[in-house]
């Protein structure tokens, strides 16, 4: 089964909960106002950028969370490395 990665550019976020909207299993508005995207890692602490892995079921749902995003700090990559959304 493919995968894929999810990377939330955290400090970038508005809150404006547009990607909670899309796929609230996977987003959460923090109490900072920031979104929180759920179980995911630090990957890149200095720029403040969160990863989750998902699979091919979890997909669609969460490209049009990236899409939705009014300041575009969500991505999503295949295995190879390619954006996809």
């Amino acid at each position: 089964m493919a995968k894929y990665y999810i990377r939330l550019k955290r400090t970038g976020c508005i809150g404006a909960v547009s990607c909670e909207a899309m796929a609230p299993l996977h987003w959460k508005l923090a109490d900072d106002g920031k979104i929180d995207l759920i179980n995911s890692k630090l990957i890149d602490k200095e720029n403040d950028i969160w990863e989750l892995v998902i699979d091919e079921k979890d997909l669609e749902k969460n490209k049009d969370a990236a899409k939705a995003c009014p300041v575009n700090v969500i991505e999503i990559y295949d295995e190879k490395g390619n954006k996809i959304a």
